[in-house]
């Protein structure tokens, strides 16, 4: 199964939904019943190392699991592949997720945390530097989709700072290291960008300006439909028990080299043959798996999500104050544990 390329547009998820409610698509799980599909929020980067590694290192195919990763041109795009049934799990920001589910009523659940801290940086020029969500206002900042995770953090840092979110302009500009040129040309005033742009933006141009952003969510979690979950839960903690371990490789290994090496014969990453900068690329990416200890990797921790229900739902974000561990779901990584 190739992995190379593969993607997803808004009008294939709308065209897949809707031909999936009749009948005319059969669920992957009814073609091969070992068979299922990742989607990644946005293009191919070293921030899904943790499934990239586990299918290039054959840990997938040890628990029996045959994963096929595409791209879903968007976080919003990725929901709706996975309400759809047309993948089984995708990876979503915390924000995002939970704005989707409170506010939207998403048939959705997370099922683990991989990022436990925000991935997202504020990028800007050092002639005009962004400090503080203070310096955005009557500014014009770049997201990665607009309506998705990028957006829902930018809102939540605005808000927590007294920010009036109508005063920041907020436009489309993808999540890349040519990004930065639209600063340079004055279109932008800053973007948001995710680790693996911020090092490669930071190895071209080294006197760019970037912080790191903690708005106290969960960074970025795993979804998968309360429906799968219950039909095939199986999979899930297969998932779940080959990801963690491909965490713990990539945080044990001593020659990265040989991680990157692995994933770029199965996946075309771009920089990935950068040694340096794919190095700490994937370097700084896991300390936000992490961020928490280890003995809390892929975890839901309940204080965690606890304490971001109430930060959005004080900020206006979440519509409504849902009980947190409605939420999340940890008895899967339990399972592949052995906890339970």
């Amino acid at each position: 199964m190739s992995n190379r390329g593969t993607g997803f547009s808004r009008r294939d998820a709308i065209m897949m939904a809707a031909s999936a409610s009749a009948g005319l698509l059969v669920p992957i799980q009814a073609r091969a019943a070992t068979a299922m599909r990742y989607v990644t929020p946005f293009n191919f980067s070293l921030s899904f190392s943790p499934v990239l590694y586990a299918v290039a290192s054959g840990l997938f195919a040890k628990e029996g699991l045959d994963v096929e990763v595409v791209n879903g041109k968007g976080a919003s795009v990725a929901l709706q592949l996975v309400i759809a049934g047309q993948a089984q799990v995708s990876r979503s920001g915390g924000a995002n997720y939970m704005v989707a589910r409170v506010n939207s009523g998403a048939p959705l659940v997370a099922i683990g945390t991989i990022a436990q801290v925000s991935p997202f940086f504020i990028v800007s020029s050092p002639k005009a530097k962004i400090n503080s969500p203070g310096d955005m206002k009557g500014k014009t900042i770049g997201v990665a989709s607009l309506g998705g995770s990028m957006e829902d953090t930018l809102r939540l840092m605005l808000s927590n700072a007294s920010v009036d979110a109508s005063t920041v302009e907020r436009v489309k500009v993808a999540d890349v290291p040519a990004s930065y040129g639209l600063i340079e040309a004055g279109r932008i005033y800053g973007f948001m960008a995710s680790i693996s742009s911020v090092i490669k933006i930071l190895a071209a141009v080294p006197s760019a300006f970037a912080i790191p952003i903690d708005d106290g969510v969960p960074g970025q979690i795993y979804v998968a439909t309360p429906k799968s979950l219950a039909a095939n839960g199986d999979h899930y903690v297969k998932f779940l028990r080959a990801v963690h371990a491909s965490v713990n490789a990539i945080l044990d290994a001593k020659d990265k080299k040989v991680i990157l090496d692995a994933i770029g014969a199965k996946f075309e990453i771009p920089g990935i043959k950068d040694t340096p900068t794919a190095i700490e690329d994937i370097t700084r990416n896991s300390q936000t798996w992490a961020a928490k200890g280890r003995e809390n990797l892929l975890r839901n921790i309940p204080d965690h999500w606890a304490a971001a229900v109430d930060t959005l739902s004080a900020g206006g974000i979440l519509k409504q104050k849902p009980d947190p561990r409605t939420l999340y779901d940890n008895s899967f990584l339990d399972r592949a544990l052995g906890k339970s």
